[in-house]
């Protein structure tokens, strides 16, 4: 009796997942299925070793040292400098989002080793969301991605093209007069001065493109493969604006990588 009780009044195992992308980096504890606790940062703030540390001092005084930590980086230099600084404050091994771990669905990709992390674990969290169904998974952030999933759990493939803010520096960098504009929804669709112009071209573009591409995307896998429905799961720094614009997605979810990475480190645990 006395082991049941003190079972059931443990706390929950702390995990920490480290989202590290190529603009934020996002520090995410997990215990047991309540929703995590969430700290980000710009990622250039990362190759400043004092201020990670200062970071991980503060989740792990706040929420318990982890038991477990996964990271899932796309940006090899900071990933080092973070390995290497987690080894030396926690006591536990840091598993590394990549293929080479055990999948809950079945990755079929020229070179599995140049399929990014964070990429890996939105499709576990789509496969794991919408077992049985046919998944877009999309990452709207620094680059747009699209990777998509059968219903029996098989990589179909994927799409990889500029995201927003890329497209406005882009703009900026290869003309002569054009600024920088921060892209945003704008408040009708035609711009009445260069800046305006810019914000709808790049937003209005990007809604179509992407809402225009599910489309196609959907259609394949319904005709061709014989798909009865598809699901499309969206995530990524600009997806609250541009998804809400598209009336085919199912899930808006900035934390879906995370929550991917934290499934597959819960996985792959020894």
């Amino acid at each position: 009796m006395l082991s049941s009780q003190s079972e059931s009044t443990a706390e929950p195992p702390v995990r920490l997942v480290v989202d590290i992308g190529n603009t934020t980096t996002t520090a995410a504890v997990f215990r047991g299925k309540a929703e995590p606790s969430v700290e980000s940062m710009a990622s250039n703030g990362y190759a400043d070793t004092d201020r990670m540390a200062d970071l991980f001092r503060r989740l792990s005084g706040r929420y318990g040292a982890p038991e477990a930590i996964a990271l899932c980086s796309v940006v090899p230099g900071i990933t080092a400098a973070c390995t290497t600084l987690l080894g030396s404050m926690f006591p536990v091994p840091v598993l590394h989002i990549s293929s080479a771990l055990r999948l809950p669905f079945r990755l079929d990709y020229g070179d599995c080793r140049t399929f990014g992390a964070d990429r890996l674990a939105l499709c576990a969290w789509g496969r794991h969301l919408c077992e049985g169904r046919a998944v877009i998974a999309i990452d709207i952030g620094t680059a747009i991605t699209f990777d998509v999933l059968g219903s029996d759990g098989a990589y179909r493939g994927g799409l990889i093209m500029p995201g927003i803010d890329m497209m406005a520096g882009s703009l900026h960098s290869r003309t002569a007069q054009l600024p920088l504009v921060e892209i945003g929804k704008p408040d009708k669709l035609l711009g009445r001065s260069t800046e305006e112009c810019i914000r709808s071209g790049i937003y209005w573009g990007a809604v179509s493109q992407i809402g225009g591409l599910v489309d196609v995307v959907a259609d394949e896998l319904i005709r061709e493969s014989g798909e009865p429905s598809v699901e499309v799961i969206v995530t990524g720094g600009n997806s609250r604006s541009i998804a809400s614009e598209i009336g085919s997605v199912s899930v808006i979810d900035e934390l879906a990588v995370l929550r991917g990475a934290d499934l597959l480190l819960r996985m792959n645990l020894p």
